[in-house]
């Protein structure tokens, strides 16, 4: 089990990462779990799994964990298996690493960083509160970009989000409701991002 070094956040995107250049040099495949509230109200909570491949898993499989998971919260979670952090640290199946800096080392690979420094760019950049704080603070100093975190909370309850059009508190970064609050700093940026 691979974990983020020194109990830091790790945003899906850095999982993604993790999982692909791992199976790049292992014969042994690894996978990845993500454990958000994303898209959901801070109460529901939620897990992402992450295959082999990297991305969401499919509908199938998602349902496929859905109906297990239920299950076992119907029998009264006496399927899991409890064990104390500091054994589970102690295995030598616990591995700390650092995810983010092969994260932000690779971007130069799949994005021209280098254009986009030459270009000026004021850019702002909303972590919602997320575990994306630390890489987007990393990305601006590894490529001198001109990038401010207009919020550098982490705050999982979402207090600070805007209401989406139900009034429900949802991470929804397609809902202009949800992202009210980057939208009346448009003025101050030329480009801005959102995202948790």
């Amino acid at each position: 089990v691979i974990v983020q070094q020194d109990n830091g956040y790790t945003p899906t995107p850095g999982i993604s990462h993790a999982i692909l250049t791992y199976n790049l040099k292992h014969d042994e495949k690894a996978d990845g779990i993500v454990i958000t509230p994303s898209h959901n109200p801070p109460q529901d909570g939620g897990i992402k799994y992450n295959p082999t491949h990297g991305g969401p898993a499919e509908a199938e499989l998602t349902q496929a964990i859905e109906d297990r998971a239920n299950e076992i919260i119907a029998g009264g979670l006496k399927d899991v298996k409890r064990l104390a952090l500091a054994e589970a640290k102690a295995s030598e199946l616990f591995v700390e690493m650092d995810l983010v800096k092969p994260y932000i080392d690779d971007l130069v690979n799949v994005i021209d960083m280098e254009a986009i420094q030459k270009s000026k760019l004021k850019i702002g950049v909303d972590p919602l509160g997320g575990s994306g704080i630390d890489y987007w603070r990393q990305i601006g100093q590894a490529y001198n970009l001109d990038l401010t975190l207009v919020s550098e909370a982490i705050d999982p309850s979402f207090q600070f989000m805007s209401l989406d059009k139900d009034g429900v508190v949802r991470m929804d970064c397609s809902s202009p409701y949800a992202m009210a609050g980057l939208l009346a700093l448009k003025d101050e940026y030329d480009l801005a991002f959102g995202n948790d």
